[in-house]
């Protein structure tokens, strides 16, 4: 993808090598090439896509509302994490900026910033989730035992989740200082885990309870503390990252300003397309239990075709980050549009394969005629809507990477809102399309905001939104 980094992997493994000296100053992140990145991102999110495919296969054999109910859930737990990427993207694009200019002091500053605010949100929102469940699962129109299970999933999920939002603290530290192997190992190691007690729990392997969507939940907490616990491990081995864990606590105020002030409206256009994805999904169920099963289906096939688009979006944040810090805004600007290029080619494949053989894929997960039928026509849209979503998932991490944080929230809610969630509302439930129509104007939601980001990367004013001069 890049020819002349070439090796650059090995030499800057090299350069990180001890002996170390505070700092290392002479690194030159850039010369990192995006496979460097994307290719262990793409491995743990596919391995995430699995783990939540699994959670669904795996209840598929317990209850089918059970399916509904966590697939529901999803959602919610998708709209946490989201609130912890307010500290988590922060504290990447200024990590990789620093680097990009070597700036190493800075950058180990907004590391123990992102760990403690990474603490302090997700101990307030566990607390905030718990205390409201009854009432954000009742928002939901809900038969009696999807209702059932969806309570208890999201108790105990948020009961748990400060684990999250520190393997997502520490998993982007690594990445932003090079090191993309070792939060993937780890997700492997947690994702491992968290598939062999789902196993136990659901199906009462060797007199282990069965305990269903309550085990399925405890899973994915207990292996969030243990990846937790390794990565901290990892990281106190890293003799590059300068990370003293005792001086957390007096790390200066104006860190943490400078992680929010880039954080917040950096994850605020991905907390307003989760939002409207609520809505939608009330609309949805509103269509009945066998729409909420195929909706949920369909997004567990589709993950693993957008999922590549998605790992290279990252690894894209971050090159560009490290680019403009260096200086070299008109280096990121030729290189993402190769990296979309990809993006694009990448996806269209993979769901021209899933269409050709969705009989079988979807046999997989349910033998519900009705259900079936939803899911292929979901699928039929799902071939223009796929391609068009490499602008939103590669373009915007990019212009994020630069700094240019604001734009992609303006336009994420204006076109969210504005003909996602307006359209599915207009095509899904008073024109009467049902399912089918919902999709279409998620599509063109994609399309039309992807096109305003592709013209504001052509541009030249997210070149002025640095945060480091290199």
């Amino acid at each position: 993808m890049e020819p002349q980094e070439k090796n650059s992997t090995a030499q800057f493994q090299k350069q990180a090598a001890p002996p170390a000296a505070p700092g290392f100053d002479r690194i030159d992140y850039t010369r990192l090439p995006l496979l460097h990145f994307a290719w262990p991102i793409l491995v743990e999110n596919i391995l995430r896509v699995v783990l939540s495919s699994a959670d669904v296969f795996m209840l598929s054999y317990y209850s089918e509302e059970a399916v509904a109910a966590v697939g529901l859930i999803f959602q919610l737990v998708f709209l946490m994490n989201l609130l912890y990427l307010m500290v988590t993207s922060g504290a990447s694009i200024l990590i990789s900026q620093y680097l990009g200019s070597r700036n190493s002091v800075a950058a180990s500053r907004a590391a123990q910033g992102s760990i403690v605010l990474s603490i302090i949100f997700s101990v307030l929102l566990s607390a905030v989730m718990c205390l409201c469940a009854k009432y954000i699962v009742g928002f939901y129109k809900l038969d009696p035992n999807v209702h059932k299970f969806a309570m208890q999933y999201m108790l105990i999920f948020s009961a748990g989740s400060v684990s999250v939002a520190l393997s997502m603290a520490l998993g982007t530290i690594l990445r932003s200082y090079g090191y993309s192997r070792e939060p993937m190992v780890v997700n492997i190691i947690a994702i491992v885990i968290s598939v062999v007690c789902n196993y136990f729990f659901i199906f009462g392997t060797w007199g282990v309870p069965v305990l269903g969507v309550i085990g399925v939940a405890l899973s994915t907490v207990f292996s969030q503390i243990v990846a937790c616990v390794i990565m901290i491990a990892v990281l106190k081995k890293r003799r590059d990252i300068s990370l003293p864990f005792a001086g957390l606590l007096k790390v200066p105020k104006t860190v943490y300003r400078q992680i929010l002030s880039v954080g917040v409206p950096t994850a605020g256009e991905n907390l307003s397309y989760n939002l409207g994805q609520i809505i939608i999904m009330r609309m949805v169920s509103s269509l009945g239990t066998e729409a909420l099963a195929a909706t949920v289906y369909a997004l567990t096939v589709l993950r693993f075709v957008h999922v590549s688009s998605i790992s290279i979006g990252i690894a894209t944040q971050i090159k560009v980050g490290y680019y403009v810090g260096a200086g070299l805004a008109g280096e990121a600007k030729e290189k993402v549009y190769r990296y979309f290029l990809t993006g694009v080619a990448i996806s269209l494949t993979l769901i021209v394969i899933v269409n050709l053989l969705q009989a079988p894929i979807v046999n997989i997960f349910t033998q519900n005629a009705d259900v079936h039928r939803l899911i292929f026509g979901i699928l039929m849209v799902a071939l223009l809507l796929e391609p068009g979503r490499n602008f939103n998932v590669i373009i915007i991490p990019a212009l994020k990477g630069a700094g240019d944080v604001r734009f992609p929230v303006y336009m994420g809610i204006l076109f969210m809102w504005g003909i996602g969630v307006l359209l599915a509302y207009v095509f899904g439930i008073a024109l009467g399309w049902g399912l089918i129509g919902i999709w279409i104007a998620l599509t063109l939601d994609e399309w039309i905001r992807g096109a305003v980001m592709l013209l504001r990367w052509r541009g030249d004013r997210w070149k002025m939104k640095a945060l480091v001069t290199g």
